[in-house]
């Protein structure tokens, strides 16, 4: 089984609370990832790239960029786009970004998390520990 797939089958939600922080998971004991949508994206961009170096490139430089979207409910949420497909956790699949809209009600922003507010986020997730 792949990296990937590990977080797709052993992912299972939690909010962060009321400060967002942003983070890489790591399986728990029980080889599960547990974290929210924000974590979801950003740890399938780092088992997708192998290596933090390749995914500060790929998020600065390169094709991934955390979008944000509304849900059908309403409600923000975390999408990763990376090279030309979609990935979250209520997908749990690389998508293209209409079967994202059309399947799971998903209605983009023209606003990406650009790189710095990714950093951020992160610092603020390890600062909270």
């Amino acid at each position: 089984m792949t990296p990937i797939n590990d977080l797709v089958t052993g992912f299972k939600y939690e909010s962060d609370g009321k400060i967002d922080t942003w983070s890489i998971l790591q399986p728990n004991a029980d080889g599960e990832y547990v974290g929210d949508c924000d974590d979801f994206a950003l740890t399938a961009l780092y088992l997708s790239t192998g290596s933090l170096w390749r995914f500060w490139f790929e998020l600065i430089f390169g094709s991934a960029k955390v979008c944000y979207v509304v849900t059908y409910t309403g409600g923000g949420h975390a999408v990763l786009r990376y090279k030309g497909q979609y990935i979250d956790n209520w997908s749990l699949t690389w998508v293209t970004k209409e079967n994202m809209e059309t399947t799971l009600g998903h209605t983009f922003s023209l606003w990406l998390f650009p790189w710095p507010v990714t950093a951020i986020k992160m610092l603020l997730g390890k600062i909270k520990g």
